[in-house]
């Protein structure tokens, strides 16, 4: 059984995706589907874009930690840019090199990528005002339990699943 190893270093062997537990399965829909997606922003199992950070970075957290760093409107992430024009909005700062700020602008959906030059941007702040998209459509906490057990089974091959009563 060659891909038993595999799951110790956070790949998803192809055989175990075909018994994806049914709240993982679940999950992965509210992770692919609708307009606040998660997959609009994350890659995980090869779906999405990896505009977001890596999830699986999170599946060994709690779950309710977990759902902490979902519903946070701080982040490291996401700041607020305002360009000399007196426009303001959120965004996740890719690079700043050579007086060139490559930049996801967060009020987009899907993101839009951007490249500005440093002389049009007046300041880059903390994020005061953007709302991670599961805090701003309302989550019930069975639908982040099954995120957090589709994370957990792509990251580790977690099978247990995630009690919503953990979330809250």
């Amino acid at each position: 059984m060659l891909w038993f190893p595999l799951l110790a270093i956070g790949v998803t062997p192809y055989l175990a995706a075909i018994d994806m537990p049914a709240q993982a399965a679940r999950g992965k829909q509210v992770f692919l589907d609708g307009k606040t997606a998660c997959s609009i922003c994350h890659e995980l199992d090869k779906q999405g874009n990896r505009i977001g950070p890596d999830l699986t970075k999170v599946a060994r957290l709690s779950p309710k930690a977990i759902v902490v760093s979902i519903l946070s409107t701080r982040t490291v992430y996401a700041q607020e840019v305002e360009l000399k024009i007196n426009k303001k909005f959120p965004a996740m700062i890719v690079s700043d090199q050579k007086g060139q700020v490559k930049l996801y602008n967060l009020d987009r959906m899907p993101p839009e990528f951007m490249e500005l030059d440093r002389s049009v941007i007046h300041a880059v702040r903390d994020n005061a005002t953007w709302k991670h998209p599961p805090e701003s459509a309302g989550y019930a906490d069975e639908q982040l339990a099954d995120v957090i057990a589709y994370i957990r089974y792509v990251a580790l091959g977690d099978t247990k699943g995630v009690n919503p009563e953990e979330v809250k």
